[in-house]
């Protein structure tokens, strides 16, 4: 079952419901730049590495075994065979501008968080280039470049039910503002329940927007994400934010600041009522 709007009290609703699809959209923009320097930064890895010579001899041997903490262990090596595919690999993976400050890894580190540690190992104890090692890392490499490649697509979704919220929310902001700009008091009795039911209008499309994203029409997916492993996508994406689910609480914020102005009329309206009764 759907689970009510969200809302988070003691946050000005009329503030909040309006930056939280900015910030959103701030962080999807640097999520997408981010993934598009990666995915070209693979992209020329995977060039270099193809330029790499190899040495077609026992090319179908390859050490297969490897076991916590052996990348550790060991230390940088230093034979010949790995060194140009280091430098092509640091020299573009770990070369991009936000690379330092986004993962801050060695290149044993990263090499093993993109390409697996059996990969990583088979390449750290390489005596030559095989043609197998360099189909494995080729493969290894297009496929981290896929993965940033779907992730830009994954954003792009995400982006679009955004706009659509943010279209949603501005018609309630907007119907919102319309009936905040009436005098509520001395306005008679009949139109503050006109007021009333189009107030419980919004609040329908705030709760209509809400369900359809926890119901799994705008709700990002688990994604496999850049450090491995799966992840919540809204997770991944806004996790500089306060909230990592900021459509929702737009809405909830939204929804805060309808509810607030109909208990306003309801208590006005009430007022009226006793003082129409009591004759005063």
């Amino acid at each position: 079952m759907p689970q009510p709007v969200s809302r988070r009290r003691g946050v000005a609703a009329s503030t909040r419901f309006g930056e939280w699809i900015p910030d959103a959209r701030r962080a999807l923009r640097r999520e997408r730049n981010i993934l598009r320097t990666e995915a070209d930064a693979f992209g020329q890895f995977c060039r270099r590495l193809q330029a790499v010579d190899v040495d077609g001899e026992s090319a179908d041997s390859m050490p297969v075994q490897s076991g916590p903490g052996t990348l550790a262990d060991r230390g940088d090596g230093g034979d010949a065979a790995g060194t140009e595919i280091r430098e092509a690999y640091v020299e573009t993976v770990m070369d991009a501008p936000h690379y330092a400050a986004e993962y801050g890894d060695t290149y044993w580190e990263s090499v093993a968080s993109e390409f697996g540690a059996e990969l990583a190992f088979a390449l750290r104890q390489a005596t030559r280039v095989t043609p197998f090692l360099q189909t494995q890392l080729l493969a290894a490499a297009r496929e981290a470049k896929a993965s940033r490649k779907q992730l830009l697509a994954d954003v792009d979704d995400e982006t679009d039910a955004l706009n659509a919220a943010e279209d949603a929310l501005h018609d309630v902001r907007e119907d919102l503002v319309a009936i905040r700009s009436r005098p509520f008091y001395g306005c008679p009795a009949r139109e503050l329940r006109t007021l009333l039911a189009d107030l419980d209008a919004l609040e329908a499309d705030c709760q209509d927007l809400a369900v359809r994203r926890q119901a799994g029409d705008l709700e990002p997916k688990p994604v496999r994400v850049p450090s491995g492993g799966k992840r919540a996508l809204n997770e991944y994406l806004y996790q500089s934010l306060s909230s990592s689910h900021p459509l929702l609480s737009a809405v909830g914020s939204a929804s805060d600041a309808v509810v607030t102005t109909t208990r306003r009329i309801r208590r006005i309206l009430s007022a009226e009522q006793r003082t129409a009764e009591t004759g005063d």
